[in-house]
């Protein structure tokens, strides 16, 4: 299932040192605004809840969307590698309007 990314309360992440929006859905691409960068999270293997890779796309073990207003640069593969000290939820919440 896809949620509309203006119809959604996120909660606050921490992400490489900037501030995301974070949701576990899909948010439907169409529904993002151009000047922002959405990218899907993928947990580990183990099913542990640990974020460990950032894509634009991802099938298996999708752990959930950010929503980011800097693209965040990937590797050759496409990706961006995640270690536990690079996130940080912040207990917050906060609508894509009042991200913006």
């Amino acid at each position: 299932m896809s949620v509309n990314a203006n119809e959604k309360v996120f909660d606050l992440l921490e992400l490489f040192g900037k501030t995301v929006l974070f949701t576990c859905m899909r948010v439907k691409q169409n529904t993002v605004p151009d000047n922002l960068y959405a990218y899907a999270i993928r947990h580990d293997d183990d099913c542990n809840g640990k974020i460990i890779e950032v894509r634009p796309y991802i099938l298996v073990n999708h752990w959930g969307t950010v929503i980011c207003k800097e693209p965040i640069e990937m590797t050759d593969i496409g990706c961006k590698f995640v270690e536990e000290s690079d996130y940080r939820y912040t207990g917050e919440t906060c609508r894509l309007f009042d991200y913006i």
